[in-house]
């Protein structure tokens, strides 16, 4: 009998251990857990396209009577190491492409709704962003009288001297200016 004993009591132990490991706890979602959430599910997105498949994005969301229709359009020229996608990023005014830059990130359009939680500002007429391993880049367009003005600014997953985890968010860079004809 006392074998047997020996025998469960490390077995039951070992099984308790197990199932507490197992077990999650339901917490309120962070901000940040939220936002890297999100940014893993458009770089899920992002990386089903086909590789020379050109991405274009919808109809302009912010855009208000009198302003110009514009769209971004990814186009996948190739692939880095570790299979690190390499990307034209174009902005499309009023029917007429103008090359922005290649990056090493893949793209999606980011919604209106989401301008305020990626700190975009409020009056970008469009914004998209480039994720890849815990870095990318932000591109959005504003409207300053008949001009068209792209920004650019990088961010990233950081951690501190201490080891506790962050995020980056660089100045934001004027990439180009367009004149509306």
């Amino acid at each position: 009998m006392l074998n047997i004993i020996k025998i469960y009591v490390p077995l039951i132990f070992f099984a308790a251990i197990l199932i507490a490991c197992g077990k999650s706890e339901k917490t309120e979602t962070s901000e940040k857990e939220k936002t890297t959430t999100q940014d893993t599910k458009q770089q899920t997105e992002s990386s089903t396209r086909n590789k020379d498949e050109t991405g274009t994005s919808g109809k302009t969301e912010n855009t208000k009577p009198g302003k110009p229709e514009l769209k971004w359009e990814f186009k996948r020229v190739g692939t880095g190491e570790y299979d690190t996608p390499i990307n034209d990023v174009n902005i499309i005014v009023n029917g007429k492409k103008y090359f922005i830059a290649k990056e090493y990130y893949s793209f999606s359009d980011m919604p209106v709704s989401d301008y305020k939680s990626y700190e975009i500002p409020k009056d970008a007429i469009i914004a998209t962003r480039g994720w890849w391993a815990g870095g990318g880049i932000d591109y959005w367009a504003i409207q300053k009288d008949n001009e068209i003005i792209v920004m650019k600014r990088e961010i990233g997953e950081t951690t501190d001297e201490n080891g506790e985890p962050g995020d980056f968010t660089g100045k934001p860079e004027k990439v180009i200016s367009i004149k509306i004809e």
